[in-house]
């Protein structure tokens, strides 16, 4: 591991919030309240030469917003996971929002949904390793249906049905 000193990775997160937070796979490799066990690359994103360019964020203002649809399901404040846990440096204060793992996948979901294409090498099993923890996701997106447009809907039905 680097010297965090001479290192601005450790301390340059881009700013987030409730409404602006980290998603896809570097949400999936920061562990989450829920228990799922994510993904193993922790350090590969979070102490990789492109950090933090490496990070997708969602939400206000930027091209990947699920917030219409999933509204704050699933964000939570993880800066103290990334600290202890992660080892990095964040400022004291400084707080970092992130998906979990269910909304990071939902997100990842939605993202090829409204391309109108399937994920076709998303391993849900990498993050969600019980039946019962699928199960869940398979509700969520179940729950959330409603609120997707007519052609992303489909998408996403002929998605849960291929998975079942």
């Amino acid at each position: 591991m680097m010297s965090s000193q001479n290192d601005p990775r450790r301390t340059s997160f881009p700013e987030t919030n409730r409404t602006r937070y980290l998603t896809g796979l570097a949400a999936l490799n920061i562990p989450a309240p829920e228990n799922t066990s994510g993904d193993w690359h922790f350090l590969d994103t979070f102490q990789s030469l492109d950090f933090p360019s490496n990070l997708e964020l969602a939400g206000e203002g930027l091209e990947w917003n699920t917030n219409p649809v999933f509204g704050d399901y699933g964000i939570h404040e993880c800066s103290k996971t990334l600290r202890e846990d992660g080892g990095l440096e964040i400022p004291p204060g400084f707080l970092v929002f992130s998906a979990n793992h269910y909304r990071a996948i939902l997100d990842i979901l939605y993202r090829h949904f409204s391309k109108g294409t399937v994920p076709a090498n998303l391993a849900i099993e990498d993050w969600l390793n019980t039946e019962e923890q699928r199960q869940t996701l398979h509700r969520l997106l179940d729950q959330f249906l409603p609120w997707f447009p007519a052609g992303e809907r489909m998408v996403a039905v002929h998605w849960e049905k291929s998975r079942k």
